[in-house]
């Protein structure tokens, strides 16, 4: 198969990888989202990225790392619902 074709094929894995995280992790004005959420999203679409443009790489291992990545996003978010400490630290207020 043509590098196009693997570049084609990763993109369209990772649009619906990248919609499914979105759509786990919650609508949010940009207004709305935290210093943390907007630097936990710039990361996923440059982990995205990096693998769709990574040929020679494995594609499970770009979707592990952008599906942990979410994950720990979300725990952080739960702990700082639950924790004001932990939320002052979050979002970076004293």
């Amino acid at each position: 198969m043509s590098e196009w074709a693997h570049i084609i094929i990763r993109s369209v894995i990772f649009i619906v990888v990248l919609i499914f995280m979105t759509r786990l992790l919650g609508k949010k004005q940009i207004s709305e989202i935290s210093f943390f959420e907007y630097v936990s999203g710039i990361t996923i679409g440059s982990i995205a990225g990096e693998v769709i443009m990574g040929l020679e790489r494995n594609i499970g291992h770009g979707v592990l790392a952008i599906v942990i990545f979410a994950v720990i996003t979300l725990l952080v978010d739960y702990i700082a619902l639950k924790s004001q400490k932990f939320r002052k630290l979050v979002e970076g207020t004293k």
